[in-house]
């Protein structure tokens, strides 16, 4: 097999160590490994020359224990329309689960990240435990760190490995929390003043007398995405450069079966199972790694897809826990490498019964919760989606935008607030059945489409800035899209799909109240705190002056809809292309 070259800057040396509850401990970088040993129970597939291997795996739960709203196509009948279903929510999953691993005991449930963070209200009000306590019962074994995982910071993320209670509200559900029952790997994040990964690089298993290698790798653009608070002291290496060195050292020990959980993903225009036009920038980490990866289990791109890549298969189970996908490996007893690889995603359908377990802890924390959930902040009397017009604008992302416009309008003089798409995680949608009359929004419902808990801040920008600011719309490197802020009421301007980029946007149509801005001149704006510490790199936040921050924009949404409820939906009218 060939073998891909890494960097010549790169810096993956394995120096963690690690003991715990029953996991293997690793002890990279020349020191002592113990392996964690599988039952060794026959498959029933199995042979005298092979050993037949289940792979469970998820990606970007992000802590939806509940069925989410809303319906995904599974396929097209054969008039051309597509079959819809309500998928995802916990307790269906552990049931998913349950009924895969019947079907072989040589099974390894696995996570591509983003377990957690940007999650509903029913795990985040608990600082995420339920989340995972439920993937611990359900049999989680190995998991990369998302970059969400990182959304409250690193020690929280290690509360979330080790256990103990939240420094600050202590454990909410008055019990102790015990801690994941399942490793977290970052071969590719490590701790500067340690010179160590935050947590293994990799784990094996013995699966039979063969072992088996799962190598984490977390989102090397984490840190444009993230907090710049919560991961300081943390460097996010190449993924590629990583992966190649985890597998130099695994190949010394003899490993030849590796699997990669990658935080990184593409996107595609089929069905679940499909992998049409696969594209994005995780196509080249794949490329570059060593040809003794065997399998990639994707995440990050909220994307269901399988697909060949470089001849390695590559997965993933799009998000929320809608599917899990099935991957099946023969492994030869003779050389212990992967001889055959196939997977498909199964739709975790609501038809089959709730695992009654995981239904208890469920339902324990959710009436723990209800009194602030149920509780009702306005109302609406149709959908409120972030679904984008050609222009990039979203009725939801109006209205969002209008809401922290409202909140600082008074207080700091704010003209114009922005609002990243990113940020804006659900919809609100109208379910009754008297149709033109209000329905309740609740906190839950709130909390759902903003659950980061960001700040506001208030800043002047200059004309030209701000002109800056929607160019940097159109040069970014997440996944080669655009991304397009939301603007509030008042803001208006064009841009050009065929200008290059630097010169989409005319400074001449950027106006504010119908007024050109003019270059010179200085603007109050407001955005939440990730943008002005440079998130999605809009760096140019950075420079703004005389910041005050304000109220968090959950509670700015809520004011808004206490206020002016029933609220209606955005106008999508703010934002022109040409």
């Amino acid at each position: 097999m060939r073998n891909r070259t890494a960097h010549q800057d790169n810096e993956c040396k394995f120096m963690f160590t690690f003991s715990g509850r029953g996991f293997a401990i690793l002890a990279v970088a020349g020191l002592l490994v113990q392996t964690a040993f599988a039952a060794a129970t026959a498959a029933v597939n199995s042979t005298e020359e092979s050993v037949e291997v289940q792979i469970i795996a998820l990606n970007d739960l992000h802590g939806q224990l509940e069925p989410p709203s809303g319906s995904v196509t599974l396929y097209y009948n054969k008039t051309g329309n597509p079959y819809q279903a309500q998928v995802g929510g916990i307790e269906y999953l552990a049931t998913q689960v349950k009924g895969l691993k019947a079907t072989n005991p040589n099974t390894v449930i696995v996570s591509a990240g983003d377990n957690i963070g940007a999650s509903t209200l029913l795990s985040s009000l608990f600082h995420e435990e339920p989340t995972i306590e439920a993937l611990s019962q359900i049999g989680l074994e190995y998991s990369a760190a998302g970059n969400h995982e990182f959304d409250n910071g690193v020690e929280e993320l290690q509360r979330m490995q080790y256990g103990g209670c939240n420094r600050t509200d202590g454990c909410r559900d008055g019990k102790r929390f015990a801690g994941a029952g399942f490793r977290y790997m970052t071969a590719n994040v490590v701790n500067e003043s340690t010179g160590k990964t935050l947590f293994p690089p990799y784990q094996i298993q013995d699966i039979q007398g063969i072992p088996v290698a799962f190598i984490g790798v977390a989102l090397k653009d984490t840190p444009s995405i993230a907090l710049s608070s919560e991961i300081a002291g943390l460097t996010f290496l190449d993924e590629a450069d990583c992966i190649n060195a985890a597998v130099q050292e695994l190949k010394q020990k003899g490993v030849k079966a590796i699997v990669v959980l990658l935080h990184d993903g593409g996107y595609q225009s089929g069905l679940p199972d499909e992998s049409l036009n696969l594209r994005g920038d995780f196509l080249d980490v794949i490329n570059r790694t060593d040809d003794e990866v065997d399998i990639f289990v994707t995440g990050h791109s909220h994307q269901a897809y399988i697909s060949r890549v470089d001849g390695r298969l590559v997965t993933q189970a799009d998000w929320k826990g809608h599917f899990l996908t099935d991957i099946d490996l023969t492994l030869s007893k003779e050389t212990g490498d992967v001889v055959a690889a196939q997977a498909k995603n199964v739709a975790v359908t609501r038809s089959v019964p709730k695992d009654p377990d995981i239904s208890k802890m469920v339902e324990r924390y959710s009436a723990l919760a209800a009194p602030l959930a149920e509780k009702a902040i306005g109302s609406i009397k149709s959908s409120i989606t972030k679904d984008a017009k050609t222009s990039g604008e979203s009725a939801l992302g109006d209205v969002i935008a209008d809401a922290q416009l409202y909140a600082t309008a008074e207080t700091e003089r704010a003209v114009a607030a922005f609002m990243n798409p990113g940020g804006i995680r659900s919809d609100l949608i109208y379910n009754s059945s008297d149709k033109g009359l209000p329905e309740n929004v609740t906190y839950a419902d709130a909390f759902s489409v903003q659950p980061f808990s960001n700040t506001l801040v208030t800043m002047n920008l200059t004309g030209s800035q701000i002109d800056k600011l929607l160019e940097q719309q159109f040069d970014n490197p997440q996944a080669g899209e655009n991304r397009i802020l939301q603007v509030s009421r008042g803001f208006a301007y064009t841009w050009s799909q065929s200008a290059p980029t630097g010169g989409k946007v005319d400074i001449n149509s950027i106006k504010i109240e119908g007024i050109p801005i003019n270059a010179n001149s200085s603007y109050r704006i407001t955005v939440n705190n990730f943008l002005a510490d440079g998130g999605d790199n809009f760096e140019v936040l950075t420079a703004g002056t005389n910041p005050i921050y304000g109220a968090v924009d959950l509670e700015a949404l809520v004011e808004y809809f206490k206020a002016f409820s029933p609220i209606s939906p955005g106008p999508m009218d703010r934002i022109k292309v040409m």
